[in-house]
């Protein structure tokens, strides 16, 4: 009987022996003196003369005792001694306080630029959690464009933070079709007038497509009372385009009618159809409205056959049949910016899509086309002179 009781105090000591074990592996007691903290990210317009752009460091409770926070500057597309001063060290947040703030110096310039961006990084070596130790600032710009030459507005061939990745200067004496397939004919039978009741019939000829003086060029005709041709190209299968920085030198035509595109679809288009693949428009133009451009994105659910759109325009006041400009389109992770002659005009986010699936994180090719008719431009009229064209200068993909 004894020996009976002896057994089960011992088996009873062995179980809360390892329960104790078990529960001293799998919890680790939070220190009652641990300071979470949260980096807020950075923000500044240049301004004449230097400016400062602050990141805010603060704590839901105020600090027991003085904490030194480290802090490094990397340039991203901001150049450090160029766009910001560059710099690091470290900061105090004192006893008592909840919060502290870190000063970078922006440095002015004369140069129009899109939104350049820098990141900041924190640590320290004491009883601190940082949230989220490394953010991001972004310069936003305050200068007007003024890099012109005789033909219009152009862009440099490189830019801090980005390698070129491909290019297109048209200087050959002929279109490229390693990089390029043609459209042809009106889209019959499967998408008559190209889905949106167009008129022209596009050829491969080269009255309709040709390069000129290091330029593409894309002309519109009319042939007869009512026949219209024109050229459709594209890199599908040859040149794809996923995030990075795009730049389009063009000039665009005019007149009733006239609908110049520069835009992109997505790869996977053959699988699951349009819009699910996404549309993303860097610039179109009706050309009874030739100082208006616009920029927009399509999206929506596959087999819908519909889309969901969102999109901004931006102005000239001479015509963009007048002189070149530059059509950006700074593309990362989740947000697409749209940008004429390095001013933005359009940004379009994961948080814009109205419930439906983001579908612009995937690879897209690239389409040039100018149109003739069609539901958005209405059909030619009296008004309207033909040939029109539209000229391509260069097409610059920087990652």
């Amino acid at each position: 009987m004894k020996s009976t009781i002896l057994k089960l105090a011992l088996f009873s000591i062995l179980i809360l022996s390892f329960g104790c074990g078990d529960n001293n592996s799998t919890t680790e007691p939070t220190p009652a003196n641990l300071v979470e903290l949260t980096l807020q990210e950075g923000r500044a317009f240049e301004q004449a003369g230097n400016s400062t752009m602050l990141f805010e460091i603060f704590s839901q409770s105020a600090a027991e005792e003085a904490i030194t926070l480290n802090y490094t500057i990397e340039g991203m597309t901001a150049e450090p001694g160029v766009d910001f001063m560059e710099t690091s060290g470290s900061v105090v947040l004192e006893a008592g306080a909840s919060r502290v703030n870190i000063e970078i110096t922006v440095i002015d310039d004369d140069v129009n630029e899109v939104d350049e961006k820098l990141s900041l990084t924190l640590s320290s070596n004491g009883n601190v959690s940082i949230e989220k130790p490394t953010v991001i600032g972004i310069i936003k710009d305050n200068d007007d464009p003024t890099n012109f030459d005789a033909e219009g507005y152009q862009t440099p061939s490189s830019y801090y933070g980005y390698d070129i990745s491909w290019q297109d200067e048209f200087d050959g004496e002929s279109l490229n079709t390693e990089t390029y397939n043609f459209e042809l004919g009106d889209g019959c039978p499967n998408l008559c007038g190209w889905g949106n009741q167009e008129l022209e019939w596009y050829t491969d000829e080269e009255k309709n497509i040709f390069l000129e003086d290091g330029k593409l060029v894309i002309r519109a005709l009319k042939e007869g009372d009512s026949n219209f041709t024109s050229a459709r190209i594209q890199t599908k299968g040859k040149q794809s385009f996923q995030f990075g920085r795009i730049d389009i030198r063009a000039k665009l035509p005019k007149g009733q009618g006239l609908w110049p595109a520069i835009w992109m679809l997505g790869n996977n288009i053959d699988e699951v159809g349009w819009p699910a693949c996404g549309e993303v428009d860097i610039m179109e133009l009706v050309g009874h409205e030739p100082n208006l451009a616009h920029g927009t994105a399509h999206w929506g659910a596959q087999g819908s056959g519909r889309s969901t759109f969102k999109g901004s325009s931006i102005g000239d006041v001479d015509g963009f049949d007048s002189q070149f400009h530059v059509f950006s389109l700074v593309w990362e992770p989740n947000q697409l910016v749209w940008y004429m002659d390095e001013t933005a005009f359009f940004t379009l986010g994961i948080n814009d899509m109205q419930g439906e699936q983001y579908r612009f994180n995937a690879p897209f090719f690239m389409i040039f086309n100018v149109a003739v008719g069609g539901q958005w431009p209405g059909s030619p009229d009296a008004t309207t002179v033909f040939p029109q064209q539209m000229e391509i200068d260069y097409v610059r993909y920087f990652k």
